[in-house]
Formats: C-alpha cells, structure tokens, sequence
C-alpha cells in the first residue's frame, strides 16, 4: 500500500469536516497536515486573537479526526507575542509553523520580524511550511516569493522549509533553490499543469517535493492528478505522495496505522452519473503562444485521444489565439484535419466578433469548421454588449455552434504583458438569459457560473467540467443538483495533461476507480 500524506490543506467550517474525511478517504489520503488562516474570515494580519482562535481551531480538528489530521501552528511575526503562541501550540502536539501573507511590516515592507521565528523554529526542529507566490500583478503587502525563502534557507541551513505552491508560477522558482537542500516546495494551489513535477524532479530532486492539495480550495484529485500522471518513477512516486513528508514531520507507522484505523469507519460514498467522456470540448492543436504542445503532430494528437476513449474532441487552433490573421490559421487546421482522415478531431474557428470582417471570417468557418470559438477572457470583450448581438445572432441563423471561453490557465499567472478579462456569473448568465438559441459549450467556468448558467434550464447551454474538477464537492454537487447531461468534458490541454480532468471526473464520481490510469 503506497502511503498518501496531504502536507498542505486547511481546516474547512466544521459543518464540512467529516466532508473532507471521505474526500481524503475516497482519494486514498492516509494523512493530511492541516492549519487554519482563520475562524471569520482570512485576515491578512490576524491580531492575536485571531490567531490563538485558528490554531485552536486547528487542534480540535485534528482531535475530531481521530489520528487523520495533524496540524500546524499558524503565526504572524509582526505579533509581539508569537513566542508565547508558539510554545501554547508546541505543548498542544502540532507539528511544525505555518506562515502566510503577513511575513513583512504593512508599513514598510521590512522583513526584520520574520527571521527569529525561523531562528526559534531551528532550534525546536520544527519545520516552517511558507507560502510563496510569483504572481504577475504586484505581490500582497506582507506577501513573499521563493527568493526571500531561498536566503532563509541559507541563513537557517539546520532549519527545513518548505516554499508553498512553488511559489505557483512554478517556471519562474527553477533555478533558485537548487543549490539549498534545506528548502523543499509543495506542489499545491495550482491548476493541475502538465510538466509541472517532472520539471521540480529534474531541478530538485523527488526528496525535496511534496504533494499537497490546498483543500478543501482545491480538490485533492486535482493536485493528486499532477503526480499521479507524471511521467516519473513509481519510487519517485511513492517519495512525493508520501515517504518524504513521513520525514519531515516526524510521523510514524504508528501515527499511519491509527489514521488508517479512522478512515475504515467511514460510510462509503455512493457513485455519481458521469458525463460524456466519449467527448472533449476544451482542447487546442499545435503550439499556443505562451505554451509549446506535447503533441504538435494532429496524428500523435488524435493517437492520444483514441487511447484514452475519445471520440470526438472539439479542438481550436493553439497558434490562433493572437495571430494577427485568425482566418489563416483557421484554414490551415481545416486543411490538416481534413488531410488527416480522421473525424476524430474537430476542427473549431477562433472568431473575433469586434473584428471589421467577421461576418466574411465566419462565412468561411462555416464551410470547413464544426463550429466557432470566441474569447471574451482573453481577446477583452462583453458577450452582453449590443454591439455584439448581430454576431451571436448570424451564427444561431447558420446553425453554427458556439464554443465560449471564459477563462484558461490562472489570471493569476497570466503572460506578462497581456490582459485578458475576468469574466464574471453575471456577464455569463446575463447572455445566456437573452441569447439566441443554438449550441453553445461555456469553456473554463467555475461553479457559480454553471450553477447559475444550468439554473436558467437552457437546453442548447452546457458547460465543460474543467473548474468543476478542480474544486472539493464542485462536480458531484453540480450532477446532483442538475444531472450530467449538461456538462462535457474538457481537457484544456495542452495547458494540462490530456488525461486529467477525465481521470479526475472518474476518481470523483466513482470513487473505487481512483489510481486507474
């Protein structure tokens, strides 16, 4: 039985404890590390009081659980008392510090008050599990990125920390921590990205790389998904998913055999319908502008699908995305699928509705193209505005489906340099409310967005999977209130995996499928 431990997760609203339980239970988490950024609320510098209360928070948790969770203690450096705190939790069993966005003075940015926590934490052998972020919009106030943690680590050398999420931005962490063995990352937060263990592998070694899921934020499959899939070793498998963190937190075969004990008692979780896996809806041929594919070749691309059950993937043209001529790059993957022969693959037009020309670009999709594809997130557009109206209106008229993208990758991490538009429930729901009957496939929504698109009961609407997935009791929530009829697969690849969101709807809905890959 390979070992599961969840280094990364946050304590949930008791009324969804025993929630999360089954989920680790259903996902074959044998231990999750645990703490709490708050009872009311996630303060950016939480007082005292604040803090006391989350980390006693965290301690009855991890004492409801009956051995499956164990906690860290939260601190705020900038709060004189942190020494006292610490020891309160220390006497009360945690095992190690967590430190989030209040690491540097609010007032001027100084980080003078975080080093002797970390001092105090070498002393103890306590490890310090910090988040770190490298978003493109300008840090937090009290917020750090792997850098700062990197000199830590070399001022500390006797002390293990662990940079969060990788600082997110993943890409931009390589290269800086390779030559301080101290410091490890945790894989969490994330969209599940492919490339993204392999690549921590080849710079730090699986040692120094631990799963965690940021739960209940985050699902733990989707984050699982990242190891499960990658193209790694089964020990460097077993090493991410478990034996390193045994190490860094000191936990035993004891504490291992109790959790198992705990989680033998829970009731078993009922399957779920699933959605059409026979289809994917959210997928793109060839090289997108900010991200090469593992498969620019259409025939290795349509191999791939065939293995995992695809029948049909409806694919938009990666190189269309900001090709100052989208008509061109239209034809020339018409023109590849059709040389192709095979009526696996899709071929879908990228459309620009505030382009002069689009009723001519769309004139000619409808001849070689099984529908259109429109970007309001990234392209910066309204659907709702009325000047936009003609176009929905000429496409329902042909009969022409519509793919609509409102979100890919993280707006967090997006390209520098870019500006792509959040796209929010009510643009999407507004449009859907007034919109022309035809087919339509909502791409990257989240579940507010398919829980108030499929509420209006739209027939000709469904929305792919892709945020459902990603997010703790989103997709079953979703089928149970609205059926799977409505929803579709899609992969977003290459940005993922191409076998993830499937595996991942498998491991949700039908829970004794997990680790079939």
């Amino acid at each position: 039985m390979m070992t599961v431990i969840d280094v990364h997760a946050h304590v949930p609203a008791a009324s969804q404890w025993d929630e999360f339980l089954r989920e680790m239970r259903d996902h074959g988490i044998d231990l999750t590390v645990v703490s709490s950024l708050g009872v009311n609320g996630w303060p950016q510098f939480p007082d005292s009081a604040q803090i006391r209360a989350a980390n006693e928070q965290a301690e009855e948790f991890s004492r409801y659980t009956g051995g499956r969770i164990l906690w860290l203690a939260y601190l705020n450096p900038q709060n004189d008392d942190w020494p006292e705190e610490l020891t309160r939790c220390v006497a009360r069993g945690c095992r190690g510090i967590k430190l989030w966005i209040s690491l540097r003075d609010p007032v001027t940015g100084s980080l003078e008050r975080t080093p002797p926590v970390l001092k105090r934490a070498q002393e103890l052998g306590l490890p310090v599990l910090i988040h770190t972020f490298h978003r493109t919009d300008p840090l937090l106030p009290g917020e750090v990125s792997v850098p700062e943690v990197a000199a830590w680590g070399r001022q500390f050398p006797g002390l293990t920390l662990i940079a969060a999420h990788a600082g997110c931005n993943w890409r931009q962490a390589l290269g800086i921590l390779r030559d301080v063995p101290n410091v490890l990352v945790d894989i969490c937060g994330g969209m599940p990205e492919a490339g993204m263990v392999e690549a921590l592998i080849d710079e730090l070694g699986a040692a120094r790389v631990l799963y965690g899921s940021d739960a209940l934020g985050r699902s733990f499959c989707s984050q699982l998904a990242k190891v499960r899939l990658a193209a790694i070793t089964d020990a460097e498998q077993e090493e991410i998913l478990g034996r390193a963190a045994t190490r860094v937190f000191r936990i035993t075969e004891a504490d291992l055999a109790a959790a198992r004990q705990a989680a033998a008692s829970l009731s078993a979780t009922p399957w779920a319908a699933l959605p059409d896996m026979t289809e994917d809806h959210f997928l793109f041929a060839g090289d997108m502008p900010f991200q090469r594919s593992p498969l620019p070749e259409l025939a290795d691309l349509v191999a791939a699908l065939r293995q995992l059950g695809i029948r049909r993937a409806f694919c938009a043209s990666g190189p269309s995305l900001y090709a100052f001529d989208m008509a061109a790059e239209n034809r020339l993957l018409a023109g590849a699928v059709a040389a192709l022969g095979d009526d696996c693959l899709q071929p879908l037009a990228t459309l620009l509705p505030t382009a002069y020309n689009w009723r001519e670009t769309l004139a000619e999709a409808r001849q070689a193209c099984a529908g259109g594809i429109v970007f309001p997130y990234l392209h910066d557009w309204d659907i709702r505005e009325p000047q936009f109206r003609d176009f929905f209106a000429a496409c329902a008229d042909a009969h022409f489906p519509l793919w609509i993208n409102v979100n890919l990758h993280d707006y967090r991490i997006r390209s520098s340099g870019t500006s792509p538009r959040r796209t929010a429930s009510a643009e999407t729901v507004d449009f859907l409310a007034t919109a022309p009957v035809n087919a339509y496939v909502i791409q990257g929504a989240a579940a507010p967005q398919v829980q108030a698109g499929l509420t209006l009961g739209r027939a000709d609407v469904r929305f792919d999977i892709s945020r459902l997935v990603d997010n703790t009791g989103a997709l079953r929530n979703m089928i149970a209130r609205h059926g799977a009829e409505r929803l579709v697969l899609g992969s977003e690849f290459p940005i993922r995996d191409l076998r993830t969101n499937a595996a991942c709807a498998r491991w949700i809905c039908q829970p004794k499928c997990r680790g079939s890959h």
